[in-house]
């Protein structure tokens, strides 16, 4: 009796939850950080299955005002915050020193590292080494306007992103990482989404990482020999929470005045079933507890709460409470 009672209420919520999923119906514009976008097409993709009425996008042509969220992965100030608009994180990304796999002293710099100090005099010198034996020629490679990452990365080591130094390349990300790629001496920093391919978990092709020689004594020793894989360095950087790592969060945008229901059920999904997916794109997940303060700020927007189904939940435990007395 308990075990027909257990199966009838469970298949009563799913069908419940499943009616509110359909009948939702919407339109959610996104636009922003571009290296997000693996991770954020992926979490509309999935999103769909579950919302399949509800049409999320990313839009860079849209018209600001129609913009729902504007994805911004630095650390956000008074500036992007002022008036009425609201700032989320919903992940987090890591970038890290890339040379070509060929370069001639590769064997070198990966046993001796490279230091942050070093990394700075590297991108923001006026004459850039990248390590006292380095005798190979350095082709610096960045994006050729101070976009997100280069924000995020310029703060991490107390530079201004204006003074980065280096040739620029127009795309994105993925376009940084192919420069280096066709060129021996060519290094950039860039997020682990695109340093390691996604299926095989190694670094891609053309790419080498140059590690961080986190306690500087001048070797990289085994216990900081963690890019072996990108799980490899997820779980480190994860279970170690090591300052010296340029890591930054990945945040959503919004106006607090916002009317759109869809916008707050894609919002709120993406800080609870969306955490999943960071790990296969090469993103860090974000702590529980922010994770909880973040959906608690979101609710006096949206309205959201724990189903996205409105009312549903006085239902359930009236059909839930039926079905045990009887």
């Amino acid at each position: 009796m308990k075990n027909r009672i257990k199966l009838t209420f469970a298949l009563l919520v799913s069908g419940m939850l499943a009616f509110g999923q359909q009948k939702e119906t919407g339109v959610v514009k996104l636009r922003g950080t571009r290296l997000t976008y693996p991770l954020v097409n992926k979490w509309i993709a999935e999103f769909n299955k579950e919302y399949p009425n509800i049409k999320v996008a990313i839009t860079p042509t849209a018209q600001a005002d129609s913009i729902d969220f504007t994805i911004a992965s630095y650390a956000l100030t008074s500036k992007e915050l002022d008036g009425n608009r609201e700032g989320i994180a919903v992940s987090r990304y890591v970038q890290l020193l890339v040379v070509n796999n060929k370069r001639p002293d590769l064997a070198a710099l990966q046993n001796t590292g490279i230091t942050e100090q070093n990394l700075s005099n590297l991108f923001f010198s006026p004459t850039p080494t990248l390590t006292a034996s380095t005798q190979t020629p350095l082709s610096l490679y960045v994006r050729d306007r101070p976009v997100c990452a280069v924000k995020a990365f310029a703060g991490h080591l107390g530079n201004d992103p204006k003074e980065l130094r280096g040739t620029g390349i127009k795309g994105d990300d993925q376009d940084l990482a192919e420069a280096v790629r066709k060129d021996v001496n060519g290094l950039c920093f860039n997020n682990l989404g695109f340093i390691y391919d996604a299926k095989t978990r190694k670094v891609t092709d053309g790419l080498a990482v140059v590690p961080l020689d986190l306690n500087e004594n001048g070797k990289v020793d085994k216990e900081e020999q963690i890019y072996g894989t990108l799980d490899q360095v997820i779980d480190y950087i994860e279970a170690t929470h090591n300052p010296k790592f340029v890591n930054e969060r990945v945040n959503f945008i919004y106006n607090k005045s916002s009317t759109n229901i869809s916008a707050g059920i894609f919002l709120n999904w993406v800080l609870t079933k969306g955490q999943k997916f960071h790990r296969d794109l090469g993103f860090l997940s974000l702590d529980e507890k922010l994770l909880a303060d973040q959906r608690t700020a979101i609710a006096s927007t949206f309205k959201t709460s724990s189903s996205s189904c409105e009312g549903a939940d006085e239902v359930i435990k009236k059909r839930k409470s039926k079905l045990v007395n009887n």
